[in-house]
């Protein structure tokens, strides 16, 4: 059934292709943005990822600490990493920069602390169960 106005969808190789009528004229192209507002963007765009490249070396060292620690895998501390910041509100960087400091001066602040702590208790009730399960496999 064909309604006027409205684009008809065909059904080609399971794409789908939106046909108009013939008799409607094309879309206009989005309007070009600003010059100065590109910049802008471009500018903040490149300092987020210097930040992100000038924290990596601190989160990996965390990682590092962590993996040593709780004797798990590169994955599972990334995990623990997240889950901590994710759950305490507060940025990975951050959460990275207090394990890192925490490895030979006082623990963590109390938020991060804590949440470090249930991720690190998550990770071990995990790597029990899996065990668990490997020997019931076993016998």
């Amino acid at each position: 059934m064909r309604f006027p106005g409205r684009p008809v969808s065909r059904h080609h190789y399971s794409r789908t292709t939106t046909a108009t009528r013939h008799d409607e004229p094309p879309s206009p192209p989005p309007p070009a943005e600003d010059p100065m507002d590109e910049v802008r963007r471009l500018r903040a765009e490149n300092a987020q990822l210097r930040a992100a490249m000038a924290s990596r070396p601190q989160i990996d060292q965390a990682r590092g600490i962590l993996m040593a620690d709780e004797s798990c895998t590169a994955a599972q501390a990334w995990d623990m990493l997240r889950y901590t910041s994710q759950h305490s509100n507060i940025k990975l960087r951050e959460v990275a920069a207090a394990v890192v400091a925490g490895a030979d001066g006082p623990p963590p602040p109390p938020p991060i602390g804590a949440t470090l702590r249930r991720a690190r208790a998550r990770y071990r009730a995990r790597r029990r169960a899996a065990e668990r399960g490997e020997r019931e496999r076993d016998t």
